[in-house]
């Protein structure tokens, strides 16, 4: 057995979802974070804050370069965050230094970290959507209806600040963040409450062959929501390891319950 039952070569076909759970690989990762800065790069070069000829060259190697997820391993653990690791590689791999030495310029890594994984909870998002829109529960309905609201909160570039946050924004077809927006913890810890709402209403619809399974991913949802909820009282550090142990299981999860409740 692996770590998790979601990716088991035994039980994953009962509790897995292959094509949720490509988006929460590290290779999905690695290339959502390239786009955001390649993207940023062009963004600050359109603005005259770094060289244009530099901008579209960091552009164009961000969708042709490749960086081995592995390789990010020892940053990780030192910086504890891969993107410093990510953009060294990135440097080396583009084999042009005067360009280079422009990528991540003057962003925070957080900030590019929750821009990236908006990217792929833009994608997750469509999926589940398109699989709630198959089912007639309205109690499901109305849960889903949670998810549309947290879309503009959560969907959002939140690299940056000014015209260069508008342009980021614009360039990836995400929303602008405003004062109003809550930070991207608060935004996720929303997403983990409505897809523990639209399970448990799944398991009370009672659709679908395999109930048991249903309602226990609803109960899975429900306990781990309610840990990213109080991971919000934690320090930032301990509340965002925590997201990283549980967002992906619950986005399966939710996956998953809403596959076995097909017709």
């Amino acid at each position: 057995m692996t770590f998790s039952p979601f990716d088991s070569p035994i039980y994953g076909a009962l509790y897995g979802d292959k094509e949720v759970g490509a988006l929460f690989t590290d290779s999905a990762e690695v290339r959502a974070l390239l786009l955001v800065e390649g993207v940023l790069a062009k963004a600050q070069g359109d603005l005259g804050l770094i060289p244009l000829d530099s901008a579209l060259y960091i552009h164009c190697a961000s969708m042709e370069c490749q960086v081995d997820p592995a390789g990010l391993a020892i940053g990780m653990a030192t910086d504890g965050n891969p993107v410093p690791a990510l953009v060294a590689a990135f440097a080396k791999a583009m084999e042009a230094p005067e360009h280079a030495k422009y990528i991540h310029f003057e962003v925070d890594a957080q900030d590019v970290i929750d821009t990236a994984l908006s990217l792929r909870l833009r994608q997750y998002i469509r999926l589940i959507e398109a699989q709630i829109a198959a089912l007639s529960s309205e109690n499901l309905q109305l849960s889903s209806q949670m998810l549309t609201a947290i879309k503009p909160d959560l969907l959002v570039a939140r690299t940056a600040t000014g015209k260069v946050s508008s342009a980021l924004a614009i360039g990836l077809k995400l929303g602008i963040v405003t004062p109003a927006t809550p930070n991207a913890r608060h935004a996720v810890a929303k997403l983990t409450f409505a897809l523990a709402a639209i399970t448990t209403a799944l398991a009370e619809s009672g659709q679908g062959a395999a109930p048991t399974v249903v309602a226990t991913m609803a109960q899975y949802n429900a306990r781990q929501s309610n840990l990213l909820q109080q991971a919000l009282l934690e320090k930032t550090g301990v509340g965002l390891a925590l997201e990283r142990m549980t967002l992906a299981q619950v986005c399966i999860a939710t996956a998953v319950a809403l596959r076995h409740a097909q017709p």
